[in-house]
């Protein structure tokens, strides 16, 4: 074996190969490795004869250096000039020492000794010489050493030095020549070294055609023609190798096959005889295989039908999976299930008019055909369905109907097929599936039944306003209806959900304000086994207090208990109007008593006394107060019961709620001791409301927020724009109210009962009264407020136009302030209407002194204030006292009057601004917008010469 391997094709042209490679390698080798070695020798030849042209060079131009600095010292003694000739002199001897280093010839020994010679003598004799004759001023001494030799020995040397240049040059250029020559002989060695490889590629496969190729086609031919039935003649290869192992292989495959070609002719022979009956069992199988396939439908489609029948709770999905197993399982060409009773109806090769004219035509007939007879078919001839087929063709129709207990006939179903008809197998089939039918359908008309059954209930339980509960015997809540969710929260889970008695107990009792006689009341109604009735009534704290009267009765099934139902009723309104009734007995008893009593006493002081005028005063001053309380405590009650009954007219018009607002301060300014700030930020205050109801609710709120702040202190009204609303503000720093009361106090006769508000009269009325008629406007009206921290009383209005949102984002930029001090209603409200158009919020006051108050705690953009104010005060005492105080001397001041300005001339250099009236709003705007950009200057006095439209003169 390893004989014969080596001399195998693989080993025979795997050493031609490598041969022939290791060849053409060693060729490469030894021709790169001699050209690079001349390149080599060139390139070191080159390199020092550059370098030592160059240093010959340098050494020229050093010496002519050495001579241009000393020169440059005999003529003008330069001691610069003398340093540099001794570094050109150190350069010169470097460059001398360099050069001997190198490879040169004789000649060039010669020439740089006599140049070493010519420096040392120069430097130990010529040049001390020449710098004594220098010092002394002796300049035919140097003359004299110029003409001993020294300029002709250095000419001498530059010549050789250019002489030598020239033919350094020549050489280099000789070196450059025959490396370029010794590079092109080197590329045309490699290209001959590239054919020599390709001719030997050639020829090794050249050689592999005729051993491999040339064989393996004569194999070819014989096995085409052996296998085409032509009688060939192989001879195998005589050779050792590969090939000719294959070769005698092949021979001997093709005598062996011709050997057993009369037996393999036999063979096929008797397998023909046995194709016609393997065929047949074929076609058989084929057929048995096509039954099982319809029959594994037919279960799968069954299945499928069956599901439905049995579960289905859908009429028309009953009727349709029906139809459609019929039609596919008896190949129905038309076809019809229809339910009389609720009128569902499936359909196959039918259009909705032929139906409708199906149950016209057809229906009574088969309806009185039917009552005999449970099923029967039809045979009629086909006229449109016959097609292209000579002679008649007919349709066979199968009706049956589905019926119930009584005999009604709940389903009809119509089946058509052309050209066949219906064997008995095939309606025994169908008759079965039917009376399945009938029991689907029984079964989900109970459902329906039991489902409409419970949505009545359902909604008779769930819109009755009592709440009501289920208990089971073990105490579990089962069932509840929404009404008793709404009493009571009853959490998340649905209204049927089954919680444990300790859960729901729990969750009822403690949102009671008793839980403990809750929960025992609960318990004990539950454990309890006698069958009467039991009550208790008990209070819920929120959302709001209601008052909720629940009683308890036992649930007997065939004497015995199953249960408890327990029934909440809201008594909140009866538990209201009895509180109510007592409490106007009380308001009224006292209300009404304390200020007759005192009408009543000092009226009596007045007829039988003799008093002084000034006693005679204040006691009709009294009388006359106590007479309007009673007047206004009448009124309440009239509004009131107007209210309640729905008498009360409103009288709608469009107002701007700013004038209200500015009346009704006025109003609790000239009549009580506190602050009332006005700060108007709206820009749309139009609304559609009664002007008298609304200054009511005004005159309330502002009355309350003084009335409970008894130790003073500011009542600020705020009207901003709120989406498109307009929101009015209450704040007073009074005694605030705690957060459960808040909600009970827009009740009737409601007030709190704590000792602060008890000092404090009322009959409760106010907000009630004030919440009825805002609602009536289409408004709300809500309370924020904390205890000893003060209260705030909102409420919104629509505005007229109802169009424009108003962005009131929480974090939002606020309008900067300015602070109006005039008592001319009018004009105030011109001013604010000009500043809210440009941006900016107006607070407004008419007493300097609390407009000096408003500018100590509000960092103002500037305040416009009119001279002529009251009595006390006038606006230059204002500006006095706003320019004296440090906190706020700094803010900007517009005077707007209509005094001529020169009658205060010396004043004028306090303020910003003189306004002269009448002047156009305009102007002002523009004035606030410099000072607030820092633009404008003291002292500006602008004059009324202009119409409203023009640009003013200063």
């Amino acid at each position: 074996m390893h004989k014969s391997s080596e001399k195998g094709i693989r080993h025979k042209y795997l050493r031609l190969t490598l041969s022939s490679l290791l060849v053409c390698s060693l060729l490469i080798a030894g021709i790169y490795f001699y050209m690079n070695k001349q390149q080599e020798d060139k390139q070191a030849e080159y390199d020092q004869l550059t370098e030592k042209q160059e240093t010959l060079q340098g050494l020229s131009e050093a010496l002519n250096q050495l001579f241009f600095r000393t020169r440059g010292y005999y003529a003008f003694q330069n001691q610069e000039e003398l340093r540099l000739a001794y570094v050109e002199l150190e350069i010169l001897k470097s460059a001398i020492e360099r050069l001997e280093s190198l490879s040169i010839t004789n000649e060039e020994q010669q020439e740089i000794s006599d140049l070493s010679i010519f420096i040392a003598t120069f430097e130990q004799q010529v040049f001390p010489n020449a710098l004594e004759a220098v010092q002394n001023d002796d300049y035919q001494a140097l003359r004299n050493l110029s003409n001993d030799g020294t300029n002709a020995a250095v000419n001498e040397f530059v010549a050789f030095a250019d002489e030598y240049k020239t033919a350094s040059e020549a050489e280099l250029e000789q070196l450059n020549e025959d490396m370029i020559r010794q590079s092109e002989n080197f590329s045309f060695a490699l290209i001959l070294l590239f054919i020599l490889l390709f001719i030997t590629t050639a020829l090794i496969i050249y050689r592999a055609m005729n051993d491999i190729v040339k064989p393996l086609e004569g194999m070819r031919e014989s096995i085409e023609g052996f296998g085409n039935g032509e009688q060939m003649s192989y001879a195998p290869i005589e050779r050792k190798d590969e090939i000719g192992l294959l070769s005698m292989t092949f021979y001997r495959m093709m005598n062996t096959i011709r050997e057993n070609q009369e037996d393999l002719t036999a063979q096929n022979q008797a397998l023909l005889v046995n194709k016609g009956q393997l065929q047949e069992k074929q076609a058989e199988l084929q057929e048995a295989l096509e039954e099982t396939g319809k029959t594994k439908d037919r279960l799968i489609r069954f299945n499928d039908l069956n599901h439905i029948l049995s579960f289905t709770l859908d009429k028309q999905k009953l009727i349709n999976a029906t139809l459609k197993y019929f039609t596919d399982t008896y190949e129905i060409d038309t076809g019809v299930l229809w339910l009389p009773g609720s009128g569902e109806y499936a359909l196959k090769g039918f259009t909705e008019n032929m139906f409708e004219q199906f149950q016209e035509q057809q229906i009574p007939y088969l309806s009185a055909r039917l009552k005999e007879d449970e099923s029967f078919t039809v045979t009629r001839e086909a006229l449109e369905q016959k097609g292209f087929v000579d002679g008649p063709v007919y349709i066979h129709d199968l009706y049956a109907s589905v019926k119930n207990e009584q005999n009604e006939g709940i389903a009809l179903i119509g089946l058509s097929r052309v050209g066949r008809a219906f064997s008995k197998e095939e309606e025994a089939d169908i008759d079965g599936l039917l009376k399945r039918i009938h029991l689907a359908i029984d079964r989900i008309q109970l459902y329906d039944a039991a489902i409409h059954e419970r949505t009545l209930n359902e909604r008779i339980v769930n819109n009755i306003n009592e709440g009501i509960q289920f208990i089971a015997k073990n105490g579990s809540m089962v069932q509840r209806n929404e009404t008793m969710c709404t009493m009571l929260s009853c959490g998340n889970a649905s209204l049927d959900a089954v919680i444990p008695q300790n859960e729901w107990v729990h969750r009822m009792a403690e949102q009671t304000t008793a839980p403990e006689a809750m929960a025992e009341f609960l318990t004990m109604c539950i454990r309890n086994k006698e069958s009467e009735a039991k009550t208790f009534q008990y209070t819920v704290k929120a959302p709001y207090e209601r008052v909720i009267d629940v009683y308890s009765t036992p649930v007997i099934v065939d004497g015995e208990r199953t249960g408890t139902i327990f029934v909440h009723r809201d008594i909140t309104r009866e538990h209201e109007v009895d509180k109510m009734k007592s409490e106007l007995v009380s308001t009224v008893s006292h209300e009404l008593r304390t200020p007759l009593s005192s009408v009543l006493g000092f009226t009596e002081l007045l007829l039988n006394k003799e008093l002084k005028p000034d006693k005679q005063v204040r006691y009709l001053k009294t009388i006359y107060k106590e007479a309007m309380r009673l007047t206004n405590l009448i009124n309440d009650f009239l509004d009131l019961q107007r209210m309640e009954s729905g008498d009360q007219v409103y009288r709608m018009d469009k107002l701007s709620m700013n004038e209200l607002v500015i009346e009704a301060a006025e109003k609790f300014r000239t009549q009580s001791t506190h602050s009332v700030v006005l700060i108007d930020d709206a820009s749309d205050v139009k609304v559609e409301g009664d002007r008298e109801r609304l200054a009511q609710v005004l005159m309330n709120l502002v009355g309350n927020a003084i009335k409970f702040s008894p130790e003073g202190g500011n009542v600020t009204i705020c009207m901003k724009n709120h989406a498109n609303h307009l929101r009015v503000s209450i704040q007073d720093e009074g005694i605030g109210i705690p957060a459960e009361d808040i909600p009970k106090l827009f009740s009737k006769f409601q007030r709190i009962d704590n000792s602060s508000r008890r000092k404090i009269g009322g009959t409760g009325l106010g907000l009630a009264i004030c919440q009825e008629i805002i609602v009536k406007h289409d408004g709300k009206i809500w309370i924020e407020s904390q205890e000893r921290q003060g209260t705030t009383i909102h409420f919104e209005l629509p505005l007229v136009s109802g169009m424009q949102e108003y962005a009131t984002q929480e974090g939002a930029e606020e309008n900067p302030p300015v602070m109006i001090v005039e008592d001319d209603m009018s004009l105030a409200l011109l001013l604010s209407e000009e500043l809210k158009l440009n941006g900016f919020k107006v607070i407004y006051h008419t007493s300097p002194k609390e407009a000096f108050k408003e500018a100590k705690r509000t960092p103002l953009v500037g305040a416009v204030v009119d001279i002529m104010l009251g009595e006390e005060l006038s606006g230059w005492d204002l500006v006095d006292m706003m320019k004296e105080d440090p906190a706020t001397q700094n803010i900007p001041i517009v005077i707007s009057s209509a005094l001529d300005p020169s009658t205060d001339a010396s004043k004028i250099s306090k303020i910003n601004h003189y306004l002269t009236k009448p002047y156009a709003p305009v102007n002002l705007s523009k004035v606030m917008k410099n000072l607030q950009n820092g633009q404008e200057q003291n002292g500006v006095i602008f004059y009324a010469t202009y119409g409203l439209d023009d640009e003013p003169e200063s």
